[in-house]
């Protein structure tokens, strides 16, 4: 008899329990644990092994239940935040900002798209053998299908300030999609090395990459502190720079009235972060598995225990952040945001100049993982 297609409900809510979560929890105090001893690659292959294992059984569940038709989201869900566990890896020795070049395609402004499972891949013993390799040459690398940011190549070496993906060749057979998977990683090399591309990402004119004059400023202190308050009074909130509110809830009859007002003006961006989480869309930004370096905080925000918003004033944001001689604007809804910064000074075809911060960096200041202030290379 034929069955009906399973059909999804329009919400998912992370599961409170999964088998393989004392796995994710485990490996996740690992990433901690390297972190405060990055030339310990014999731990850096073995968390990745680790992951392996995890991120296949994880895998073959996801097979099992559409082959059962079955609801396939929970373990999507964990595998998931597996591969966020080895974003952290990424993030632990190479710059931030450079591995959002591995993310993007280099021919439109979409993320490139992300490998298959690793249950599927032909030549994964040959990847894995290359990964040990290098290691064993005292190069830190990473296999890229254990990520969600490392969309190019097979492993990346993380020697450097700049990643540096690597094909693993698995076929004498030159097709067509091998040859355009070349011919972007040359372009991505190109990039990186120049520091400039014309026509990059389909973007007319110039592309430059400029290094950042002062590090990102990050407010994950606040956010943990703050965690830790709510797990004794159920909710807190705390403010940045008078114009981002995050607030952090535990409890479940918190009062709205008080956490989610307190603002200048009407025009308010909500950001609620455990969707972002949930949904599968946190893309390059800093792994929420190393802003929450406490073990409990992590676990209860992949339980969905612990959520977390953020309210950004941007009226205020506009008044506050402005630096003489300029004045900025934030144009936004629910799915774009825009910052333009004019400058009075300036002027092009008649009219006060300006530039405009990249969408990417504003998200940055959504995101209670990754509060910064920061500038976006422009296009000329």
């Amino acid at each position: 008899m034929r069955q009906t297609p399973y059909a999804a409900p329009d919400s998912f809510d992370p599961p409170a329990e999964n088998r393989l979560y004392p796995k994710l929890f485990e490996i996740h105090r690992e990433v901690h644990g390297l972190s405060q001893d990055l030339d310990n690659l014999s731990r850096l292959l073995e968390i990745q092994r680790r992951l392996i294992d995890a991120i296949s059984e994880a895998e073959r569940e996801i097979r099992g239940a559409k082959r059962d038709n079955g609801d396939p989201r929970e373990w999507q869900y964990v595998r998931y935040n597996f591969l966020c566990l080895g974003d952290c890896l990424a993030f632990l020795y190479v710059d931030r900002f450079a591995l959002k070049q591995t993310f993007f395609d280099v021919d439109t402004v979409n993320p490139k798209q992300s490998g298959g499972f690793i249950i599927d891949k032909a030549g994964a013993a040959a990847e894995v053998s290359l990964l040990e390799t290098a290691i064993s040459h005292k190069i830190p690398a990473v296999l890229c299908d254990i990520t969600n940011v490392l969309r190019y190549g097979d492993i990346c070496l993380l020697g450097d300030s700049d990643p540096v993906p690597i094909e693993v060749k698995s076929s004498t057979t030159k097709d067509s999609r091998s040859k355009r998977q070349k011919q972007k990683l040359k372009s991505l090399f190109t990039f990186l090395a120049l520091d400039r591309s014309d026509g990059f990402r389909g973007l007319p004119g110039t592309t430059f990459r400029a290094e950042f004059a002062v590090p990102p400023k990050s407010y994950s202190g606040q956010l943990q502190a703050a965690i830790q308050q709510a797990s004794g009074v159920g909710s807190t909130s705390f403010e940045v720079d008078g114009c981002l509110k995050v607030v952090v809830i535990i409890e479940d009859t918190p009062d709205y009235d008080v956490l989610f007002s307190g603002f200048g003006s009407s025009r308010v961006l909500v950001n609620a972060v455990n969707q972002i989480k949930t949904n599968k869309i946190w893309g390059c930004y800093y792994p929420y598995p190393l802003t929450l370096s406490e073990p409990a905080h992590y676990e209860g925000f992949v339980k969905g225990k612990i959520h977390i918003f953020t309210f950004l004033d941007m009226a205020a944001f506009e008044d506050n952040l402005a630096l003489e001689g300029t004045r900025l604007s934030v144009e936004a809804d629910e799915n774009d945001i825009q910052c333009q910064i004019h400058f009075s000074n300036l002027f092009a075809d008649d009219k006060e100049a300006y530039f405009i911060i990249g969408e990417h960096m504003m998200c940055l200041i959504r995101f209670a993982n990754a509060l910064c202030r920061c500038q976006e290379s422009v296009s000329s």
